[in-house]
């Protein structure tokens, strides 16, 4: 016989199932309608059910992840290294697509550029860019996967939108390396130039003035 509730074989005469402990002082009608095909039936049903709630809980971690953890922790990172709204930047977080885009509103693009004036547009390394490769380790430690993070402008038109760039820990783009920058270091170092040039005429027209003013002034006395 079999026994009515899990399904296992037991001996005739048995008052409890030796597996789950289910009574079996029933009608032995109702206790040998379980066929093995009946057991096969609710072995499988519990290993569906199983694998079910497996799938369950994994979706309720997937959720609480990529809706609370990740956009929290990115947001603190974030705000440590003072990318905030206060700050002047829009700030938007995908998790998704691992993507975050720090666009540079009027007053932080003015400071960005300020920083390019004073390296004369070469390819010296800036404060932002520190600060956007700490955000970017932290965030990897504490995530999962590699994270892209932007940094954009939309003030200017004729420049360039993408400034700074980070896949994971490594920095994929930078405005110092683009054509743009380039182009502006060469006016730079052109106007530099002319600067000195014209510099070294004025004092080569004060030197020759000079000289004629000595011999006038020595042709009187």
């Amino acid at each position: 016989m079999f026994c009515p509730k899990c399904g296992y074989k037991v001996e005739k005469g048995l008052k409890f199932c030796p597996k789950c402990g289910q009574d079996l002082r029933l009608k032995e009608s109702k206790s040998e309608s379980v066929t093995p095909e009946h057991t096969s039936i609710i072995k499988k049903y519990r290993h569906n059910k199983k694998v079910l709630a497996t799938i369950a809980a994994v979706i309720v971690v997937l959720i609480g992840y990529f809706a609370i953890y990740a956009p929290m922790t990115v947001k603190s990172v974030l705000q440590r290294e003072e990318f905030t709204t206060k700050n002047d930047y829009k700030v938007s977080v995908n998790p998704l697509t691992k993507t975050i885009v720090l666009n540079a509103g009027e007053h932080r693009v003015y400071d960005i550029e300020r920083g390019l004036n004073s390296t004369h547009f070469d390819t010296s390394y800036l404060a932002i860019e520190y600060h956007l490769a700490s955000a970017a380790k932290s965030i990897s430690k504490k995530t999962i996967g590699s994270w892209k993070i932007q940094l954009t402008q939309t003030e200017y038109k004729d420049t360039d939108r993408l400034l700074w760039q980070f896949t994971g820990l490594k920095e994929t783009h930078r405005y110092q390396n683009t054509t743009e920058c380039r182009k502006n270091h060469q006016q730079y170092l052109q106007a530099e130039a002319d600067q000195a040039e014209q510099d070294q005429k004025n004092s080569d027209a004060a030197g020759i003035a000079g000289g004629l003013l000595g011999g006038a002034l020595g042709m009187m006395f």
